[in-house]
């Protein structure tokens, strides 16, 4: 199988399950449905007596992991369009909360979800500035239609790289170099990847099966570099 190399490493993380508690006045069903395929738990609990805003917890099993600020959730739930959305490099990010779920596995047909992950590590990758980023739209018309956000984040020292599974026929991306080739993995794999051996590195990876994405997203260094070395070894 072409895309064998991100298959395997989905099939590698071993992710812990992790629990979400809310602590609000009011549940958010919402929230439910949205992890319903993460390999997160939802859970609700009233908010403390004295507590004026609504927060969060994240534990692995008995671990707690940290806390934060529930406003977190609504850019998970409404990710913005681009860089250029207002908001989008706002600081309610989702980084904390995603470093908290680091290695958290889904299985989804939701762009949505993936979206948000991905605004996320391009935010990133404009703030640091550096570094070589990745991203694999699968089809030209995903491409196409992201191409202004790209151009903009090339605008920085960023080495920035874009992959799809067929013919770009559109003018350049300023800035941007463009791997186009027939390629299978290229057509079933969505990924974003932001890489230069930092404290900043980090991927979302998502393999498209049938009517369905799997994938994880991972601060891990080693797994990055591994991810960026087959990315610059098959297609530079």
């Amino acid at each position: 199988m072409a895309s064998g190399f991100f298959t395997d490493q989905f099939d590698a993380v071993a992710a812990a399950r992790r629990t979400i508690t809310v602590y609000a006045d009011e549940p958010r069903p919402e929230l439910v449905e949205h992890f319903d395929e993460w390999n997160v738990e939802v859970r609700f609990d009233r908010l403390p007596e004295g507590t004026p805003e609504a927060f969060l917890t994240v534990r692995r099993g008995e671990e707690f992991l940290g806390s934060l600020d529930a406003t977190v959730l609504d850019r998970l739930l409404e990710p913005p369009a681009s860089l250029g959305t207002p908001g989008a490099l706002e600081t309610r990010s989702l980084e904390p909360l995603l470093s908290m779920l680091d290695g958290t596995t889904f299985r989804s047909f939701d762009r949505r979800q993936l979206l948000a992950v991905s605004r996320e590590i391009e935010d990133r990758a404009w703030r640091l500035g550096t570094g070589r980023l990745h991203a694999g739209f699968q089809n030209p018309a995903a491409l196409a239609a992201q191409a202004t956000t790209y151009e903009r984040l090339a605008t920085s020292d960023l080495d920035t790289h874009v992959y799809i599974d067929g013919e770009w026929t559109a003018d350049p991306i300023e800035g941007v170099t463009t791997h186009a080739e027939d390629d299978d993995e290229l057509g079933r794999v969505w990924f974003v990847v932001l890489a230069g051996d930092t404290e900043q590195d980090c991927a979302l990876v998502a393999v498209q099966r049938d009517d369905r994405y799997d994938g994880f997203w991972t601060y891990d260094r080693d797994r990055v570099a591994a991810i960026d070395e087959h990315l610059r070894a098959r297609y530079w």
